[in-house]
């Protein structure tokens, strides 16, 4: 029989305190909207909180938490992918949310990238804005997304060949 598995000393409130903004900011580069990304931030904070006892290492924490701000971003992608395609059945326009940004061109082509992203798979969205966007490595992306390296590097391949294709990317290597 194996001993029972010691409890990780988590203060999750200090854990959450520090992850924050962090997580907040992940979560509206990854569904473009920043009321949205406040109920993604929240759906997952609650799911965090009933699964903490789970959490067997806590120096793994910060990345337990970003990984399930990014599930619940891919989910509420999905839905919002199905709910769309609802409205369009329906005839039901979406409300024009306008941006507030000084900055027109640059305001316009975020409008543009988030339009291209919002065509793509929920994956490969998520790929693209977590390597892209949010810097991280393809391995750090991998682990966020819990899938292997090489799915991962595939779904951003195939996000960068849409959006340059889309006219949303330049045709030179990222970086």
């Amino acid at each position: 029989m194996m001993p029972p598995v010691p409890e990780v000393a988590l203060d999750f409130e200090a854990l959450v305190s520090a992850q924050r903004r962090g997580l907040e900011a992940l979560a509206r580069r990854l569904v473009w909207d920043a009321e949205e990304a406040k109920d993604v931030f929240q759906a997952a904070m609650t799911q965090a909180w009933s699964q903490r006892a789970s959490l067997k290492d806590a120096a793994a924490a910060p990345g337990w938490l970003r990984r399930i701000v990014v599930h619940r971003a891919m989910s509420h992608l999905r839905r919002r992918r199905l709910w769309s395609a609802f409205s369009k059945l329906l005839l039901v326009e979406p409300e024009v949310v306008e941006p507030v940004d000084d900055d027109a061109a640059r305001s316009e082509h975020r409008a543009k990238l988030a339009a291209a992203l919002e065509g793509l798979s929920p994956k490969q969205s998520t790929a693209f804005s977590l390597r892209y966007l949010e810097g991280l490595s393809l391995d750090e992306v991998a682990e966020a997304m819990a899938m292997n390296r090489g799915t991962v590097r595939v779904h951003v391949q195939r996000a960068v060949k849409a959006l340059r294709a889309q006219g949303v990317l330049p045709d030179k290597e990222l970086p």
